[in-house]
């Protein structure tokens, strides 16, 4: 917008001249708005006949690295030329409730406050809609929000959406909660994800790829769809790696069941990537973002001891379905060495990483991808082949299915190849030990999608 910024107030005169929206102010001064800068055209409340555009402003003094800034103008008519724009305030945001606003102050570079100054709050407030902001005081911060207060509203059935800016951590962590409860919920609540995080799989994949901005679109113009869930069995004795993976922590520490169970909405895995997300978490590698990851598959490519890089031992059964009978089939792989088995409910890992291109987004279906031991500069190409737009799936090499379930046996005897992913946590199964994964039948959190 250039070059004079409008009283957001008073009224404007416009027009669509081309791809732009051209005002002027009776004060004097005249400015331009791009339509692609353009996130909707609202009636303006309690002026007849008047309009609200919200628009990123991205003049110069305005832009901003992290999130442009969300301003406001105000249009006397409708002018020809913005009727695409037009819109109204969704349900999800008039439910009577205040909408609950997470901002996770530590997610991928601690962008989400920026986020929420320019963008989020600004967009809340132009709108006049009720909203309460919770700041995470510690990676705990979410469980304890959702426990205490969105699982409590869930079950007493008042509607309820979250506006989350945070990475896949912050959802997972409501996920975890909402699974795990043997409790009855009335009402699912709508989640709008704002991404902040490092990989952002499930906001990528949805179609929030161009920047926190992009979010406010979609909270706009989209619509809240069932999130599908994967549930993870795992052998009495696993337990999570935390504290940059100097600690390890009980799962279902109260459960008396013969195995210990997590949920995930993203991925699970084991071999490379599994291990290339638990070794890249700590403070030094999260500084460098999504670079992290490749980073640290470089060492593990390339181990800078001079080994050849590991095959990791264990035995992958797969359960598909007959497309016709849909009755099912398990099979054992024939192969118990690979590199890199993963399974995911999603498209993308990262805005560019595609790892499942046949997926689609909130679609249910869990796809399997496996190779085996490769030369590292094999494994990397393939690795590469996934930023472009997810064409190592065609490689003769790689195994890449519709799973109903999968089970790994795990023959490895140092911890460290037993580590398994599951949406960013990470998790030792003792020796001998075994994970199984399964679609979650349950649905009880919806997504707002784009």
């Amino acid at each position: 917008m250039t070059p004079a910024e409008p009283d957001q107030n008073a009224a404007c005169s416009a027009a669509v001249v081309g791809n732009v929206l051209k005002y002027s102010q009776r004060a004097g001064g005249e400015g331009h708005v791009d339509l692609t800068d353009i996130v909707g055209v609202l009636p303006r409340p309690g002026h007849r006949s008047e309009y609200l555009v919200l628009f990123l402003d991205k003049g110069q003094g305005h832009g901003d690295d992290i999130c442009p800034r969300l301003a406001k103008l105000c249009i006397h008519t409708l002018v020809e030329g913005l009727s695409p724009f037009l819109t109204e305030i969704p349900s999800y945001l008039q439910q009577g409730e205040p909408v609950q606003v997470v901002i996770s102050t530590q997610s991928g570079t601690g962008i989400a406050k920026t986020v929420y100054q320019h963008a989020v709050q600004p967009f809340l407030t132009y709108l006049a809609i009720s909203h309460q902001v919770h700041e995470t005081q510690s990676a705990q911060t979410i469980l304890e929000l959702s426990q205490s207060q969105f699982l409590e509203r869930a079950c007493a059935g008042i509607p309820q959406t979250i506006i989350l800016l945070s990475g896949d951590g912050g959802l997972i962590d409501i996920v975890d909660v909402f699974y795990r409860t043997h409790r009855k919920m009335h009402v699912s609540p709508h989640i709008a994800l704002v991404p902040c995080g490092t990989g952002n799989a499930m906001a990528s994949s949805i179609g929030l790829r161009a920047g926190p901005a992009s979010s406010l679109t979609g909270l706009l113009w989209g619509k809240s769809v069932p999130m599908p869930v994967f549930a993870a069995k795992l052998s009495p004795g696993s337990q999570l790696v935390v504290d940059e993976g100097r600690n390890r922590s009980p799962i279902d520490a109260d459960s008396d069941a013969p195995h210990r169970t997590m949920y995930g909405a993203v991925v699970a895995s084991w071999g490379l990537h599994a291990a290339l997300v638990a070794d890249s978490d700590t403070v030094d590698y999260r500084k460098f973002g999504s670079e992290r990851f490749k980073m640290a598959a470089k060492e593990l490519l390339y181990p800078s001891d001079g080994t050849n890089s590991h095959r990791f031992q264990g035995k992958l059964t797969l359960t598909t379905k007959d497309s016709q009978t849909d009755d099912l089939y398990e099979k054992p792989m024939e192969d118990n060495e690979h590199m890199y088995v993963l399974a995911t409910l999603v498209p993308r890992l990262e805005k560019e990483f595609m790892i499942s291109p046949e997926s689609e987004p909130l679609g249910g279906q869990m796809r399997l991808l496996r190779f085996g031991p490769l030369p590292a500069e094999e494994a990397m190409r393939l690795m590469t082949l996934a930023y472009q737009e997810g064409q190592h799936v065609r490689e003769e090499t790689v195994t890449y299915v519709e799973v109903e379930r999968v089970r790994i046996d795990f023959f490895e005897d140092q911890e460290r190849w037993r580590r398994i992913c599951i949406d960013g946590k990470i998790v030792a199964v003792e020796k001998g030990g075994w994970m199984e994964l399964h679609k979650e039948p349950r649905q009880l959190l919806n997504v707002i999608k784009p």
